[in-house]
């Protein structure tokens, strides 16, 4: 046993890979001909160029570099501009959109759901339990609507068929109100609770059923500037000029 792990710990000093050539001279010292010391181009770490923000833990313990989301239009609290209004109107300048995203693990592409991942850029104009709320309603009313298996959707089609499609010009199938009954409730919920504070919920067919467009008052975020790479030939704290 002990034989196998010295020769195991041999082989690894033998596939030891040698120090880069561009850090020594020819004569093997760390300094060039001219007695200064050579410098290899730095390479900015990909963490510094990406600001990162880190995700609610729903543990309530610290997330881990895979729970971790670079800021950006990916992150889920960024404010996008508003898109649902003329680029030459107040709501442009003075409104942010945060976009919910479809959530494909609930019921993958048999009907459109969205994520219950809280934005805290939210609060507190909406709280937390407020839009489990809205994401729950939301999505019990389109999984109704768009349930495959469902008998009254089965009756629909065929009734579609047997009609030459007149039934679904006639808006007599079930689909077609359930997903009326989604954007009455949330025009009430626009009227009665988001108009208090300046939010409103975009209709779910202006995005296509994609996301869920939650319009708020701009917060002032944007992009953080990320750190400038170091120059060529130079360390990151040596500044323009080379060493000396």
């Amino acid at each position: 046993m002990a034989a196998a792990f010295a020769g195991s710990a041999a082989r690894e000093v033998e596939n030891l890979r040698p120090p880069e050539e561009v850090h020594f001279g020819q004569d093997g010292s760390r300094y060039r001909e001219d007695g200064r010391p050579r410098h290899a181009q730095s390479q900015t770490s990909l963490r510094s160029q990406s600001q990162i923000a880190s995700v609610p833990s729903i543990t309530g313990q610290a997330p881990d570099v895979a729970e971790e989301l670079a800021w950006g239009p990916a992150h889920p609290c960024y404010p996008h501009l508003n898109s649902h209004v003329p680029i030459n109107s107040p709501e442009y300048l003075t409104t942010r959109i945060i976009r919910v995203r479809r959530d494909w693990m609930i019921k993958a592409d048999l009907a459109p759901t969205f994520s219950n991942l809280y934005p805290e850029i939210l609060d507190p104009l909406l709280s937390e339990q407020e839009f489990r709320k809205v994401i729950a309603t939301v999505n019990n009313g389109l999984i109704k609507a768009f349930d495959p298996f469902s008998l009254r959707n089965w009756l629909d089609g065929a009734l579609g068929l047997l009609t030459g499609w007149v039934w679904d010009d006639l808006n007599a199938p079930a689909v077609k109100g359930s997903l009326e009954y989604v954007e009455s409730w949330l025009e009430k919920w626009n009227r009665e609770v988001g108009s208090k504070d300046g939010v409103h919920i975009w209709s779910l067919r202006r995005t296509a059923y994609m996301s869920l467009d939650i319009q708020i008052p701009d917060p002032k975020v944007g992009i953080v500037p990320s750190e400038a790479p170091s120059l060529p030939n130079t360390r990151p704290s040596t500044g323009v000029g080379p060493a000396n």
